[in-house]
């Protein structure tokens, strides 16, 4: 177990500017240090030492030389997703736990290589799903595990927004990429929401004439599960009218009528076929982090208790094959495939 009576020392990989946001996290999070920081690009090293204050003897061009010239715990992945797999065998190789941004990675068999090579090291490698850890979701799956609406036969859900509108970026030019890094989000949250896992998934991708990606920024994908239950998510990402939040409007249908995501606010309604007409606004649970950010404090206690994280590798894969077999259901003409293929 890791000492309690001091924060835990770690290395930043990656200051662009998700790293520069983890960066102020970690300032702003009692248990946490900083104190490496890597990144490749001398432009954003300069930017983050005058701008940042970082002091530039603990700044450096490689991890490697990193964890050679300080004392650290753990390393924080803020690189492009290709580059994780790299990043974590360094870190684990060095004795490190990781806390790593999503995509665990692009490539599905390079996830799962990371996992195995996690579960050798004996290390804890958690991943930033932070859309599971807010007041909707966390909420909703109580109020669907206690049963207020009964058993859930459909999950529906949608998702537009005028995302990553940013030319030249790998958001834009890559394939697939609105169903890579926002789909992992929504398509954790469902598995997190239902407590349950998925057993297959049909997509169908396209692009809308007036889109800025290359790849496909538009998706319907649905995933059925044991039970008939389906949960069907349906994603625009070149939306330049009316859209919705980040977490998307849901609707959870039940034999006891419906939980729905309206802007913020959760909803329970019940009119048809019920004892008596329900329309209530169920408020969010309080979660208990205060202003400290709630991924880094599961993972710090993580590391303490000797324990996996919330959002470890290991169950991050399951998120990342509704991803990957949503990806291969595309690219083969829509059709149903079984996870267990992956």
């Amino acid at each position: 177990m890791s000492d309690t009576s001091e924060p835990l020392k770690g290395i930043l990989v990656g200051l662009g500017g998700r790293g520069l946001h983890w960066l102020t996290l970690g300032r702003k999070h009692p248990e946490v240090e900083w104190v490496g920081y890597v990144e490749p690009f001398a432009a954003n090293r300069d930017r983050a030492i005058q701008e940042y204050g970082l002091p530039e003897s603990q700044v450096f061009e490689t991890l490697e030389q990193a964890v050679a010239s300080v004392s650290a715990e753990f390393v924080c992945d803020v690189t492009p997703p290709d580059a994780h797999e790299a990043v974590a065998n360094t870190a684990f190789h060095a004795g490190l736990h990781v806390f790593g941004e999503k995509p665990m990675s692009g490539d599905y068999d390079a996830a799962k290589r990371m996992v195995e090579a996690a579960k050798r090291a004996d290390r804890r490698h958690m991943i930033t799903q932070n859309y599971r850890f807010g007041g909707q979701p966390r909420t909703t799956r109580r109020l669907v595990a206690e049963g207020i609406i009964g058993e859930p036969g459909l999950v529906d859900i949608v998702f537009t927004m005028p995302w990553a509108d940013s030319p030249g970026s790998h958001y834009v030019t890559q394939p697939f990429m609105f169903t890579k890094d926002m789909g992992i989000h929504h398509f954790d949250m469902i598995r997190y929401v239902l407590g349950k896992d998925p057993v297959s998934v049909q997509c169908v991708t396209w692009n809308p004439a007036w889109g800025w990606h290359q790849g496909d920024a538009s998706h319907v994908a649905i995933f059925t599960f044991e039970g008939n239950l389906r949960a069907v998510h349906r994603g625009v990402g070149c939306a330049v009218g009316q859209h919705t939040g980040w977490n998307g409007e849901w609707r959870i249908e039940g034999p006891r009528g419906t939980l729905t995501w309206e802007g913020n606010d959760i909803w329970r309604t019940w009119t048809h076929r019920a004892p008596e007409p329900i329309r209530e606004q169920i408020p969010s649970d309080e979660l208990g982090y205060g202003d400290r950010d709630p991924l880094l404090t599961e993972f710090v206690a993580a590391v303490r208790e000797g324990r996996e994280p919330e959002c470890s590798s290991a169950d991050n894969l399951r998120s990342l094959a509704m991803v990957a077999g949503a990806v291969k259901s595309a690219t083969e003409g829509g059709r149903e495939v079984l996870l267990a293929e992956l």
